[in-house]
Order: structure tokens, then sequence, then C-alpha cells
């Protein structure tokens, strides 16, 4: 993958900002779990700025390609109470792996709400 899937990805999220539409949205799910190292860091930024926008499209992804601990770690990242308990549901019914990814994330929103208090 090169610049051209890089500046792919950036429009896909630059449409996705202007227009609200699920379909722009999937395929950043899709480049989180397909792209490259670029596209991923790319896609993943425009989902956690989306923040609950995102969430049901990364619980479409997670169903569609199975574990994937990057679609968990922007769940973290966004940290609405949405994501949260899109988290919660992955740590009680997830993949193993899945399981424990969610289940850091989540210490580490509680780590950070205890340190804001």
């Amino acid at each position: 993958m090169g610049a051209a899937s890089s500046a792919k990805v950036l429009a896909t999220g630059s449409a996705w900002r202007l227009t609200g539409r699920a379909a722009a949205g999937r395929r950043l799910v899709d480049a989180v779990n397909q792209g490259g190292e670029n596209e991923q860091t790319i896609a993943a930024f425009f989902l956690v700025k989306a923040g609950d926008q995102a969430v049901p499209l990364i619980h479409e992804g997670l169903t569609a390609y199975g574990p994937s601990s990057a679609l968990v770690e922007i769940l973290g990242s966004i940290g609405t109470d949405t994501a949260r308990l899109e988290l919660q549901r992955l740590a009680s019914s997830g993949s193993p792996d899945l399981a424990q990814a969610a289940q850091h994330a989540l210490r580490i929103l509680d780590e950070i709400d205890r340190s804001q208090s």
C-alpha cells in the first residue's frame, strides 16, 4: 500500500465526516482491518474523531472480521459511554483475545476517570 491508498482512505474519511454515510465509515473499518500501517492510522483517526457515530460500524466490523484488537483499541480511544458499553459487551461475550483487549481498554478508561477526579 502506498501514497495512493493512504490518499484514498483520507478522502473516504473526509467524505464520511461531510456526509455521515455509513458506507464510507464501513470502508474506514475495512481499512483498519485490511490496510497497511498508514491506512490503518488514518482510518483509526477518523473513527475516533467520529466518536459514537463509529461505534455501530466498529461493532459490525468485529462481527464481520472477528477479533480485532485494533478496533477494540479504537473503542477505548473513543471512550464515550456508548463505546464503554460495547467494550463491556466484548469483555463478557467476545473471544478470549477480544475479551482480554476489551478488559484492558476498560481498565485504562477507569484509570483515566480516577486521575481526573
